[in-house]
């Protein structure tokens, strides 16, 4: 058998294949090659190595960690009194995490549209920085003969959460702005009324969308959405008189509106209007009839509409959260405290009861309860506090399940 020599120079005999290494995502990996002299061998030997280095190649990249954040490098800066310099830092910490959101904030607004009420935004964002930043490294931190207290730190900030957290602040904004109303026909209306009825609808819808309101069609996913209701009612009555030997018809179209929250059968405000029409087609006056009532409704009617839109936006209201799949019953308060202290417009968080299925608790809350949903998504309370998904929205009663 021949002899090979080996790395040091020393004769040996070869008794089993050459191992190698390789690295591959930063892992050294081994392996063995071993020679053929049939080329069909060879070959098949040469295939599944390489699909071998493959499917290693990719567990590694697997393995490997994510980065998915911005890096940032920012300073922060405090005065301090002599004997209060832990205070003083604690302070230039805050500072510097504020000052590496609101440089991530950029970031994440610039591929956006301009943000109406950006302080406003960014004031509730700098409330909760803790919750984007994923990795805080302090570089430095030196105290000044001016009596400041200065920090250099490194951030990785989670731009990506906290761009979608900028479009959901966003979006309750425009809720303030913009009252969303739904108009069904009340169930009550006589099936020949209704064609009428769903016209005079649509009319009533198109001047609430030229005067700002978004109107959107109620059925079942939108039931439970935050908004307001209004139900029309139509109705009418035809009473025939003789003047001078002239037989004559005249019709009295009645419209009632009812303006509803929704999930909500209490009636928060109402209008209504009587025409009389003088003819003997029915259905044409009808028609006419409850148009002209919309009409006469429309100016009482918005004013209501904008009056109750500000109450239910910015009025304090009691919420029932029933939450699933909440383990125990210490985690059920913990629930309840984050609740009270980290959610903004929340005065009071109560645990009414905990069972097998989960718990219930009662908030006073000002806001609506889709604004509240739409906060609990917030990333700092996901990756902070808990993880919540919607079930149903009814009213003032909401089921989430904890994830």
């Amino acid at each position: 058998m021949d002899s090979a020599p080996t790395a040091g120079g020393d004769m040996s005999t070869v008794d089993s294949p050459p191992l190698v290494s390789i690295s591959l995502g930063g892992y050294n990996v081994p392996f063995t090659i071993h020679f053929s002299d049939d080329k069909a061998v060879a070959s098949a030997i040469m295939k599944n190595l390489i699909g071998s280095l493959l499917a290693v190649w990719i567990l590694c990249m697997a393995a490997a960690p994510v980065h998915a954040g911005q890096v940032l490098t920012v300073k922060g800066m405090s005065f301090f009194e002599p004997g209060r310099e832990a205070l003083a830092r604690e302070k230039a910490l805050d500072e510097a995490k504020r000052a590496a959101i609101e440089q991530a904030m950029g970031t994440a607004i610039e591929s956006r549209s301009v943000v109406e009420n950006f302080e406003l935004v960014k004031d509730r964002i700098f409330s909760h920085t803790s919750g984007y930043i994923k990795h805080f490294e302090i570089l430095e931190e030196k105290k000044t003969a001016l009596g400041t207290y200065e920090v250099t730190v490194r951030a990785e900030v989670e731009t990506a959460d906290l761009a979608k957290d900028v479009d959901r602040f966003r979006q309750m904004l425009g809720w303030q702005k913009n009252p969303r109303v739904s108009i069904v026909v009340e169930k009550g209306v006589d099936p020949g009324h209704r064609a009428a009825a769903a016209k005079a609808a649509g009319f009533l819808a198109a001047k609430l969308k030229n005067s700002g309101f978004s109107v959107y069609k109620h059925n079942r996913q939108t039931a439970g959405r935050m908004g307001l209701q209004v139900g029309l009612m139509l109705e009418s009555s035809s009473v025939q008189s003789d003047y001078q030997g002239l037989q004559l018809e005249l019709n009295e179209i009645s419209l009632s509106a009812n303006i509803y929250r929704t999930g909500d059968d209490a009636i928060l405000a109402s209008a209504s209007a009587v025409r009389s029409l003088p003819g003997t087609n029915r259905l044409q006056a009808l028609d006419k009839g409850a148009r002209a009532c919309v009409d006469e409704i429309w100016s009482g009617l918005r004013s209501e509409l904008t009056r109750l839109w500000e109450a239910e936006i910015f009025g304090e209201r009691e919420v029932f959260l029933v939450l699933l799949n909440v383990p125990s019953h210490n985690r059920a308060l913990e629930i309840a405290d984050v609740l009270e202290n980290e959610v903004s417009g929340m005065t009071a968080a109560d645990l009414l009861r905990f069972g097998p299925e989960g718990a219930e608790y009662r908030l006073r809350y000002r806001g609506w309860p889709e604004a509240l949903n739409n906060e609990l998504q917030m990333s700092y309370i996901r990756s902070t506090f808990f993880r919540a998904s919607l079930e149903t929205i009814k009213g003032n009663t909401m089921v989430m399940r904890l994830n």
